[in-house]
């Protein structure tokens, strides 16, 4: 069967994760949206993808195996990519039958094959006459800071077997039943790995250094390094190659970021290739305790969270001892430095407090922080930069 994984027209209120990628590509927990729904399939199941047109050759070069935006969308299943699929929530999906989540178009099991034209006329007309299912689903950037703690216990029954790790005689453990560590993963001397609230996962080749705490629900993705008397505080999801040190929680970083240095990160979501500076902060709840607005352009954005932190773009970068506000929304490409709080609404491309980055400059930048990884700027990466930024220039 072919399983469509589509991107619905509410994607905004993903911003800023979603300048450069689509909704299934979101992390919370051990793996991304999609990477739930792979791991739902059979040998006979296919995945294509829908979505923005102005992001569809990002996706093509990420996923150049998929189908991306096919002229004829096949029958089958479509799944909304936002949503965080499991194989109960799978076997639940019927025959010429339409599912919603609190009003939220989820899936279809369409019989028809439908040209891409009419793609998202054809869901605003399924989702009229639907059924509800129970689903955890990311409609709001935030959302899924907030699901870790589920997500993270079911995610531990995919590695069951993960007891490989190489652990110092020192560590001291607690409730070590939930701890799984992936083949090549270390615990150096004196770390704590309290799993007695909520499972610890550390993925193949981790490196824990001396000292840290680890409070479950964790997830540790592969090669990521956390630095001597890191605190992971609980809710915490690394994508693969972070470096982390400080104090986090309730966090999710979606990988290839760096928070090396001392400093509180909290209630936040931070993209790939972000680099926090030493002793960078920020504040996840208001001195009055009241609930968190975000601000973007002319928009205000009620959240009903009295928690939340950051929500930053890929490649952004934060100064020595940046301090950051309750409920901050920072955009792609950012340069961030300078004395006191920092604007709540930070745009892409912004250079301190009030000049604009330079694009050749970033591109440079780019290919430094990608090159430690092994890993490089492509083609299609700096053409949907430079149309980006031109935007961003105009607005």
């Amino acid at each position: 069967m072919i399983i469509t994984v589509f991107e619905d027209s509410e994607y905004s209120s993903l911003f800023p994760l979603n300048i450069n990628r689509a909704s299934c590509e979101l992390r919370c927990g051990s793996f991304t949206n999609l990477e739930r729904i792979n791991n739902l399939l059979t040998a006979d199941d296919t995945i294509q993808l829908v979505v923005r047109h102005d992001i569809s050759k990002l996706i093509k070069e990420r996923f150049p195996y998929l189908t991306i935006n096919p002229e004829m969308v096949s029958k089958g299943i479509w799944l909304n990519g936002g949503g965080l699929w499991n194989e109960n929530n799978f076997q639940e999906i019927n025959s010429g039958r339409s599912y919603t989540n609190n009003g939220d178009l989820v899936a279809i099991h369409n019989h028809e094959d439908i040209p891409i034209a009419e793609f998202y006329d054809h869901l605003d007309s399924a989702s009229l006459v639907s059924s509800e299912i129970d689903i955890h689903f990311i409609k709001n950037v935030w959302d899924g800071i907030f699901l870790q703690s589920d997500i993270i216990a079911t995610d531990s029954q995919n590695f069951i077997d993960y007891k490989q790790g190489d652990i110092h005689p020192t560590v001291a453990i607690e409730n070590g039943d939930n701890i799984f560590i992936g083949k090549g993963a270390k615990v150096r001397a004196g770390s704590v790995l309290d799993a007695s609230s909520g499972s610890i996962i550390i993925d193949e080749n981790a490196f824990i250094d001396i000292g840290s705490l680890i409070q479950g629900p964790v997830y540790i993705g592969p090669s990521c390094v956390i630095n001597p008397g890191t605190k992971l505080r609980g809710n915490v999801t690394l994508g693969p190659q972070c470096k982390i040190g400080g104090e986090v929680e309730d966090v999710i970083f979606q990988g290839f970021s760096n928070k090396q240095h001392d400093g509180f990160l909290g209630h936040s979501y931070i993209g790939e290739w972000v680099n926090l500076g030493a002793n960078t902060n920020n504040s996840d709840l208001k001195n009055n305790y009241g609930l968190i607005q975000l601000n973007k352009d002319d928009q205000k954005i009620e959240t009903g969270k009295q928690f939340l932190g950051t929500m930053m773009g890929d490649y952004s970068r934060t100064g020595i001892s940046t301090m950051l506000n309750t409920g901050t929304i920072i955009g792609l490409g950012a340069n961030i430095f300078g004395a006191g709080f920092q604007d709540k609404y930070i745009p892409s491309f912004r250079w301190g407090k009030n000049d604009t980055t330079e694009l050749e400059k970033l591109f440079n930048t780019l290919e430094n922080m990608k090159q430690r990884r092994g890993k490089s700027l492509s083609s299609d990466e700096k053409i949907f930069l430079s149309e980006l930024f031109k935007k961003q220039i105009i607005k």
